[in-house]
């Protein structure tokens, strides 16, 4: 799974913006991509400019998108009582529970799983960024950005991010099945 969101900081007051999972068929020591859903989500309340550069989401995007209480019973009947696997898990979890819990709906109770964790077991003291790991397990690279600080103390980011919440899942799966950690 991965999250998309209006800010980086709790501080921010962030908002869920996209949610997308992918499900994954283990076979062997591998397996593979069975089915995939994104929902898009208006948060009613401002994007941090910083954000809208990483994702690429803009206010104007989102105007005709439900809120997230709409959307809610089909994200968690598409995941269902499936371990949910994230690459960098505690933020989006903590984010989709704040979510749900407006929502009216209980946390989840999922086991979670986080790529980039095992991806730090397997090479300490390596960066564990997404497209890193992606690219040192041999799996598609579907998203690059690069933070540049500018002079003025904002930050420039680059980078091409089509649907980056989908592609992002889909690497998680890719790094996944690529540790070996579904049906090996």
């Amino acid at each position: 799974m991965d999250i998309e969101m209006t800010g980086f900081r709790p501080v921010d007051g962030r908002s869920i913006i996209e949610v997308s999972a992918v499900a994954v068929t283990p076979s062997g020591g591998g397996g593979h991509v069975r089915e995939a859903c994104s929902w898009r989500i208006n948060p009613r309340c401002p994007l941090n400019p910083i954000a809208i550069g990483v994702h690429g989401v803009r206010a104007e995007d989102l105007t005709d998108c439900p809120d997230f209480a709409d959307v809610a019973a089909d994200i968690l009947a598409f995941i269902g009582h499936d371990p949910l696997v994230f690459h960098g898990a505690s933020g989006d979890v903590a984010l989709l529970n704040q979510e749900l819990a407006v929502a009216g709906l209980p946390p989840l109770s999922n086991p979670v799983i986080c790529t980039e964790t095992l991806a730090r077991r397997r090479w300490p003291g390596e960066r564990s960024r997404l497209p890193l790991v992606a690219e040192r397990l041999g799996c598609a690279v579907w998203t690059r950005h690069k933070r540049r600080r500018r002079q003025d103390g904002g930050v420039t980011i680059t980078g091409d991010y089509p649907h980056k919440s989908r592609a992002d899942a889909e690497m998680t799966a890719d790094i996944w099945l690529a540790l070996g950690a579904v049906g090996g």
